[in-house]
């Protein structure tokens, strides 16, 4: 484990997930609120205040990411009470945007890119489990009110397109969105090689 303060209001906590295995906690518990990974959190804070003088006693966000295969990063920021309230603003107000316009019939936004939404992250690992190899298969994975997006282009041939779009369809929901709209108002957990991340860690923790 290893703690960065990035400035008197941001701090990055970088952990393997071999420290995460050797406490029991799995990548999926990091994204699920349990009196264990906020009793964890705490801790994290308790050492970063006695490593780098950073101590939380204000409004705060907290960020959770893939930072590579071996290690994951928790960013906390201190908000100012100004700032806060622009940002509850901005997701009210995509809240009720979204709330206004429908989804639209068709099943995918672009044939070049799908979204599908997975309420818990479990489900996410469920499916890019049994997804089949694809070599040039790009992906990302996003947070947006508490959900999961899972964004998917160049799937390949037809049959893995179909095989994939029903491992997909059983897990999660085709959704009419963007990384745009994700990488501007969501949260980015892994950025790029989402699924090939997510089926290493999943062979690592099974192995």
């Amino acid at each position: 484990m290893r703690i960065l303060k990035v400035n008197d209001n941001t701090v990055r906590i970088f952990i393997s997930f071999t420290e995460l295995a050797d406490r029991n906690i799995s990548l999926a518990d990091l994204f699920q609120r349990s009196a264990r990974t906020e009793q964890f959190f705490w801790e994290l804070i308790s050492k970063a205040r006695d490593e780098v003088d950073f101590s939380l006693d204000q409004p705060f966000w907290i960020q959770a990411t893939v930072a590579s295969e071996d290690e994951f990063v928790i960013t906390v920021i201190k908000q100012e009470e100004q700032i806060d309230a622009e940002i509850n603003h901005i997701i009210q107000t995509a809240f009720g945007e979204k709330k206004k316009n429908p989804r639209p019939s068709p099943k995918f936004a672009s044939e070049k890119q799908w979204v599908y939404l997975f309420e818990e992250f479990e489900d996410v690992i469920s499916a890019v489990r049994l997804l089949p190899g694809i070599l040039q298969l790009q992906s990302a994975l996003f947070q947006y009110e508490g959900e999961y997006y899972l964004t998917i282009s160049n799937i390949g041939n037809p049959r893995k397109k179909k095989l994939a779009e029903a491992i997909l369809d059983e897990f999660g929901e085709s959704v009419m969105t963007t990384d745009t709209f994700l990488k501007e108002h969501g949260e980015t957990i892994i950025e790029e090689d989402a699924v090939k991340i997510l089926k290493r860690l999943e062979k690592k923790k099974r192995s």
